[in-house]
């Protein structure tokens, strides 16, 4: 039996004085995990992951797998699952990310009742405490991603654990099983799980009933037919991709024991400011931090302790196994240590160092470890270990006023400060673009939003994937606005989120921009800037545009639905310059294949030489409107040694990434080529 402050597996009765703590800790745990939930930033992942719960949510898509990985495997289906629930309720993203705070929160409190069972209440106390304002454990829970799900699934994994490999509950090794499977299935990071589930096996070989091994292990393997299926019906994409992954050479790190050093103590936050604003906020906050190394050593110094006691338990034990001579108080700090390390030990060596979120799934052992630490100090009752458990104590008080100063600190910096090369815009402003363009296009009679950011793909480009999520079941598209700009038939409302380019500044030439509607971001570094477009056939349009593109008398289309109605060619046209190259074509239809359209654009001399050639991306066809008119624009630079003469320009489409030339139609609907060519354009010596 455990000898902690009293039997831990004996029914306590909970004392005022302990639930008043306990609630005081929980109330602490809230406030940072749910304050100011509008300011979590709300990224490439967050909106990929987002995208397909919300899909299952509000649509009742069901899905057998999950986004793919960084990987390129796809992930499991029980985070997207997971997500669902809140997505079904609301799509709004900030409400998910609560339901997530919420998940982290239960973790917070599993923890306490956990580690009470395991080791009493002060242990409890101490270690609820230091998870509660963990740094890392609080970033970690205010955001929508896999790997955040994890901390109250881990206790439960822990709990099981313990129940059947040490307490021999016949029932707990299938929940144990069962708990596995479901963390595997919400993050790969995960698998070294596997080896620590086997690792208890033979560790607690004698207190194991072997004959639930195969059933247990049967019903996991069942949760898993969803994905075997669907990687069946794709060729086995998923195998294959693992197979190759596997081939790949392995490289030794550090990085493993780093991410699980920083995830117990809460250092290494230039990650969130960025290293370009650290040193500032250092500048503005105690310098404390040496603390938290302190708090490392006392992991470190528990898990040393552990192990000496197990070993010399084997040692004295009457069998000198492990198996029947700890007894469960030792069992349970056993689990505990090895819990925390088996990610490192894994990890350590891979294919790729891994990154620091990996650890999450070491939450919160490390601080069950403290827990326990302190609590064993004090068991003997004398006077030096009291003296010694109470300066623990108000060490453990210490650092965890130190730890919520300086999480509520950062927050507060990376809410204020433009954190570029850190921690992304907060959710709370992009939430406040949608409402503005929102009402912008109520106030014309409804208009679709018109995204112009760095890139159009939802697959590949961060603001288009988050657009995708927060104007959910509203009209919208994006424009990648360093490459294309679309003016659409009818009303539009644009909504400008990356830096200033000529392709916006030509967009005011045509509608001048709505300063009134402007939305600083922080620190009014950047800001996110609107238009409001009344459609193709608005008078000042016309003038405008025969003002800046030359009419394609040819009016050229091609056999994707592309039609070539002008271009303007602009810059140096002599040897040496650069000539800046506008593409205008109309859509007549929304392509259905999945592929992307390239132009080529051929600069060619007198002689029919080439010399000098842009190519590049179109538009992304499933964003093509019938009656869209889109601009491409392309630099070429022109060779020092071009001879002077009549100039034409080549220009064609293709596919891609599969390289296939889209033919040109004729007056017929004909196909007469690949290719048409547009001049002379004269250049001079």
């Amino acid at each position: 039996m455990a000898t902690g402050d009293k039997n831990p597996l004996s029914t306590d009765r909970f004392s005022k004085l302990e639930l008043l703590l306990l609630c005081a800790v929980i109330l602490l745990a809230a406030y940072l995990r749910f304050s100011h939930l509008d300011q979590v930033e709300f990224l490439w992942d967050q909106a990929e992951i987002s995208k397909w719960a919300l899909r299952m949510g509000q649509e009742g898509e069901i899905t057998w797998v999950g986004t793919p990985s960084s990987t390129g495997l796809y992930s499991f289906l029980a985070a997207i699952w997971l997500l669902a629930i809140p997505y079904a309720l609301s799509p709004s993203p900030i409400f998910a990310t609560g339901f997530v705070a919420a998940l982290n929160l239960l973790a917070v409190t599993g923890c306490y009742f956990l580690t009470r069972r395991w080791f009493g209440r002060t242990a409890a106390l101490v270690a609820t405490l230091l998870f509660a304002v963990a740094p890392w454990a609080v970033i970690h829970s205010r955001k929508i991603w896999h790997s955040n799900l994890l901390p109250l699934f881990m206790l439960l994994y822990a709990a099981t654990g313990y129940l059947a490999f040490v307490r021999g509950r016949r029932w707990a090794l299938p929940a144990h099983v069962l708990a596995l499977a479901l963390l595997v299935q919400l993050h790969f990071s995960t698998l070294p799980f596997i080896l620590l589930t086997i690792l208890w096996a033979l560790i607690f070989c004698r207190r194991l009933d072997w004959r639930l091994v195969p059933v247990s292990v049967l019903l996991a393997a069942l949760t898993f037919i969803p994905y075997v299926v669907f990687d069946a019906h794709h060729d086995w994409w998923n195998v294959r991709h693992f197979v190759e992954i596997m081939q790949q050479p392995a490289t030794t790190s550090a990085d493993a024991v780093h991410g699980t050093w920083i995830m117990s103590t809460g250092l290494d936050l230039h990650w969130l400011t960025g290293p370009d604003r650290y040193p500032e906020f250092v500048a503005a906050t105690p310098n404390v931090r040496w603390l938290f190394a302190v708090e490392g050593g006392l992991v470190i110094a528990a898990g040393a302790f552990v192990l000496w006691r197990a070993v010399r338990q084997a040692r004295t034990g009457a069998s000198a196994t492990l198996s029947t001579s700890l007894d469960d108080e030792t069992a349970a700090a056993l689990i505990a240590v090895t819990w925390l390390v088996m990610p490192a030990l894994f990890l350590t060596r891979g294919i790729a160092p891994p990154p620091p979120h990996y650890f999450t799934t070491t939450l919160p052992a490390q601080f069950i470890l403290i827990g326990w630490l302190v609590a064993r100090v004090g068991h003997s009752r004398s006077r030096v270990a009291r003296a010694g458990q109470g300066l623990l104590l108000a060490l453990v008080v210490t650092l965890a006023v130190a730890q919520t100063h300086e999480i509520t600190s950062l927050l507060r910096f990376v809410m204020t400060h433009d954190t570029r090369w850190g921690y992304g815009t907060p959710v709370g402003y992009e939430v406040q673009a949608v409402q503005t363009a929102t009402r912008l296009g109520q106030e014309i009679g409804g208009a679709e939003v018109i995204l112009l950011s760095e890139g159009d793909e939802t697959r590949m480009f961060e603001m288009p994937a988050v657009a995708d999520v927060l104007l959910y079941g509203q009209p919208h598209r994006s424009v990648d606005i360093r490459t294309a700009l679309v003016l659409p038939a009818g009303p539009a409302v644009y909504w400008a989120t990356y830096d200033m380019t000529p392709g916006e500044t030509l967009l005011a030439t045509f509608t001048p921009e709505l300063t009134g509607s402007r939305i600083p971001l922080r620190e009014g570094a950047r800001s996110f800037r609107f238009y409001r477009w009344p459609g193709s056939s608005d008078p000042q349009f016309v003038t405008r545009y025969s003002q800046f593109a030359t009419c394609n008398p040819q009016s050229t289309a091609w056999a994707n639905g592309a039609q070539l109605v002008g271009y303007c060619l602009e810059g140096d046209l002599r040897p040496g310059g650069t000539v800046h190259w506008t593409l205008i074509w109309q859509a007549t239809r929304t392509p259905t294949e999945d592929v992307y359209y390239h132009w080529f654009n051929h600069l060619l001399d007198v002689q029919g030489q080439l010399r000098a050639q842009q190519d590049g991306p179109s538009f992304i066809p499933s964003y093509w409107r019938a009656g869209d008119t889109i601009l491409n624009w392309f630099d070429l630079p022109i060779p020092s040694d071009a001879p002077p003469g009549n100039y034409t320009m080549r220009v064609g489409m293709y596919t891609y990434p599969v390289i296939e030339n889209v033919p040109v139609l004729g007056a017929d609907g004909v196909p007469e080529g690949e290719w048409i060519e547009i001049g002379p354009f004269p250049m001079e010596e």
